[in-house]
């Protein structure tokens, strides 16, 4: 078995009910935090699919939110009276697997929720296409921390089965690939973990701030929650410092991401590229781009001069435009 495949434990992800549509049913919300284009299209693929039966398959690292988004989509449908009865398959022996193919009918009239479905032998997978195919009285919907492609082409995951499971096809980026939304996350879990345990923390100290948004988050939005909590719990002033944080994120031992320069490009390329790139993934934030590349601010304004990129904003509350004159 994969060694990176999900424990079953409960997914928890942060609400934000500025920028994006609250999801209740019964006084339980559901809801995600950000402003990420990759998250705004989830919200939309959710309150698209949500009414049909159509399958859902959603594929996404450990600790992203899939467990998040399939409640959203039960608590959003016609179904939303009916059961919400989920099987992980990752938390139950190979021999036992079968024997929960019996069990489908307790999720009649609501929605099956199969977790890792990546994780069961071809044998058994052509055992449950078949106990799916004979029972329709649910909303499917099955998850996996793996790549599903690669598992087509290496032959681990069945092509029949992949067809019956994914009608609907959500991938969750990871959060690594939502650099401008781990201040909006992270702050949230401050105000959660502030009222949790009677604290009265403000905020983030820049360099706090900065080695956060410099790690990797291997663990995704559950590590980043685990990491705040902590923070809150161990902090003795009003703000987060960096010796708040766990020792992964002291600057020798926090991930990094390697990347290759093509060759024969000039250095003034290569510095041009990486601010565009930090601006598009901070939505033009200029100050919050400044500081992960560590530049002054007056610098990082002439170097944006120099290269001709222009970030606009028409109204402050909004994502910045970039422009350039290449």
């Amino acid at each position: 078995m994969n060694q990176f495949v999900c424990t079953p434990v409960a997914e928890r992800l942060a609400i934000d009910m500025t920028p994006l549509r609250t999801f209740s049913n019964n006084g339980e919300t559901f809801g995600m935090v950000g402003r990420n284009a990759k998250l705004r299209q989830i919200i939309e693929t959710i309150r698209t699919a949500a009414p049909s039966d159509a399958s859902v398959l959603i594929e996404g690292e450990c600790g992203t939110g899939k467990q998040l988004i399939a409640a959203a989509i039960h608590a959003q449908s016609h179904r939303h009276s009916g059961p919400f009865t989920r099987i992980n398959f990752a938390a139950i022996a190979p021999e036992q697997i079968e024997s929960e193919f019996s069990g489908f009918q307790k999720a009649n009239g609501g929605t099956l929720l199969l977790e890792e479905i990546s994780e069961i032998s071809s044998h058994l997978q052509t055992k449950l296409l078949r106990a799916l195919e004979l029972d329709a009285g649910f909303r499917l919907i099955v998850t996996t921390s793996r790549d599903t492609s690669a598992l087509l082409e290496q032959g681990v995951l069945r092509k029949d089965l992949y067809f019956r499971i994914s009608t609907i096809k959500i991938i969750v980026p990871a959060l690594r690939e939502r650099l401008d939304d781990i201040p909006l996350v992270a702050q949230h879990f401050l105000d959660r973990f502030n009222t949790q345990y009677d604290r009265k923390i403000q905020g983030f100290a820049p360099e706090a701030l900065l080695r956060l948004l410099r790690y990797d988050w291997p663990g995704n939005i559950r590590e980043l929650e685990s990491v705040i909590e902590r923070a809150v719990l161990f902090c003795p002033g009003d703000q987060v410092l960096p010796e708040c944080l766990p020792e992964q994120f002291e600057p020798q031992r926090s991930g990094h991401v390697p990347f290759v320069i093509p060759p024969l490009v000039p250095m003034e390329d290569i510095e041009r590229e990486a601010i565009l790139q930090t601006l598009a993934r901070t939505s033009g934030n200029v100050k919050r781009s400044a500081q992960i590349l560590r530049y002054p601010r007056p610098t990082f304004y002439r170097k944006l001069k120099k290269f001709g990129i222009k970030v606009e904003r028409n109204d402050p509350r909004s994502a910045g435009k970039l422009a350039t004159s290449a």
